[in-house]
């Protein structure tokens, strides 16, 4: 396992080297995206003035939230971008080079792409996260439960994003479906949890577990729970047991060579 994630740590610096080899077009990616999230925080800025307060939640919480959804996106896509090419390389049939690596097959299908761009998205989102927290004088333990939760919500997140991808494995050229079942889990990231109702908010935290990688890390925060913080990581601990199985099941299917289908 140690050398697995040895080998996993030096991919992820070979992709960043050969992506800021490039400096003009690697800092224009991070930095266009950075200014194209920009402006979801308008967006919230102008409703929260015309709203008020929802349900507790300011727009300084949504600007937390924000930044916490923005963070596990990006941790997703600047680490384990190659799980969203999961559908692609099945279809064609080269989902054989991550089989026969020596190396873990998830962590080597992590590495297999890159997106420069969700280091925008992470960069970012760190920024908006620990701003959040010195805005709001965050203690030593508030500081703790809130980095806790966010990284259930960052294992959550790439949990699904891998889930999503697995149903290429069960409907040849099964790419434009992942990505819309992925698309149902993030949309409820983007809005505040205080707009759903109680059993709404049960099913994005179980079922859909979506709002993990938003809006629970700040409630986490706000109520000084550490009951929210376990119950999100042990709804978690089961959302990885899941993913690892449903990950097992799906390999068995796979055929070489699917592309000649």
């Amino acid at each position: 396992m140690k050398r697995d994630i040895v080998y996993f740590i030096t991919q992820t610096k070979y992709n960043i080297k050969n992506a800021h080899a490039l400096k003009t077009a690697f800092w224009v990616g991070v930095g266009g995206m950075m200014v194209n999230n920009v402006a979801f925080f308008v967006i919230w800025i102008f409703f929260m003035k015309a709203t008020g307060p929802i349900n507790g939640w300011t727009s300084i919480d949504v600007f937390g939230m924000l930044g916490v959804s923005l963070t596990c996106y990006g941790v997703a896509h600047s680490f384990f971008y190659g799980v969203r090419d999961l559908p692609e390389l099945v279809t064609r049939g080269s989902f054989d080079n991550v089989l026969l690596s020596p190396v873990n097959s998830f962590l080597k299908l992590s590495g297999t792409s890159f997106s420069v761009t969700a280091y925008g998205d992470l960069l970012l989102g760190i920024v908006v996260s620990i701003g959040y927290g010195i805005f709001l004088n965050f203690t030593l333990f508030s500081w703790l439960i809130y980095f806790g939760a966010i990284l259930v919500g960052c294992i959550v997140f790439i949990s699904f994003l891998l889930i999503s991808s697995l149903i290429a494995f069960f409907i040849y050229d099964g790419g434009i479906i992942s990505a819309q079942v992925f698309e149902i889990f993030l949309r409820p990231s983007l809005y505040p949890g205080a707009i759903f109702p109680e059993k709404l908010k049960l099913f994005f935290m179980t079922v859909i577990p979506t709002l993990l990688t938003s809006a629970i890390p700040v409630d986490t925060v706000k109520d000084q729970s550490v009951y929210l913080l376990l119950v999100g990581s042990m709804i978690t601990v089961i959302w990885i047991l899941l993913t690892m199985l449903l990950f097992k099941i799906s390999v068995r299917r796979y055929e070489s060579g699917n592309f000649l289908h």
